[in-house]
């Protein structure tokens, strides 16, 4: 018979006394891995975030808004596709050329009635003075219009009334723009 064996003996022996500063470093080390990594990762979210703002400030600087003339424009090319009955049509292309007024030459005519408009003294004064008749006209027969009741007005009229509005509208913006133009000219000469 076999002795029995020695329980003892089977129990493995254990390496000497490992010092603690070898465990508490690579766990220190593997802390240190991972913490680099989420700042880089942070930091990487935070340069793709700044670069995303400054690109989409810089899409929106380089699309100007639309200009006066362009915002009235637009308006008028809508009252022709429309082609409304001529009283709904003076309606919407005097509101169009108040705004354009105000926008433009910042005449307060948005804010008045037509009698009001015509007995203010200084109506129309940011409006070039070529374009002041013009001006007063095309009131004066969208005021007529106005009040004519809802007769339908012929395709021909409606067309008649928005190109008449489309090219003072124009021709108010290329004046102001030849008038600034010849101040600033003077300005440089007196220089």
């Amino acid at each position: 018979m076999n002795p029995a064996p020695n329980i003892l003996d089977k129990i493995p022996q254990l390496e000497p006394d490992i010092p603690a500063d070898g465990f508490a470093q690579a766990v220190f080390m593997q802390y240190l891995l991972w913490g680099g990594i989420a700042a880089l990762v942070v930091l990487g979210l935070v340069a793709w975030l700044v670069v995303h703002i400054i690109r989409k400030r810089r899409a929106a600087q380089a699309t100007p808004p639309p200009t006066h003339e362009q915002v009235a424009l637009a308006a008028l090319s809508r009252v022709e596709d429309d082609m409304p009955a001529i009283r709904e049509c003076s309606l919407r292309v005097s509101l169009i050329l108040r705004t354009f007024l105000e926008g433009q030459a910042h005449d307060s005519s948005l804010y008045e009635t037509h009698e009001e408009f015509t007995q203010r003294m200084d109506s129309l004064s940011g409006v070039p003075l070529s374009c002041q008749n013009e001006t007063r006209d095309l009131f004066d027969d969208l005021v007529r219009y106005k009040y004519a009741g809802n007769a339908d007005g012929s395709q021909d009229q409606v067309r008649g009334l928005t190109g008449r509005a489309r090219e003072l509208v124009s021709r108010i913006t290329r004046e102001q723009e030849r008038l600034a133009a010849e101040k600033a000219d003077g300005k440089e000469s007196a220089s």
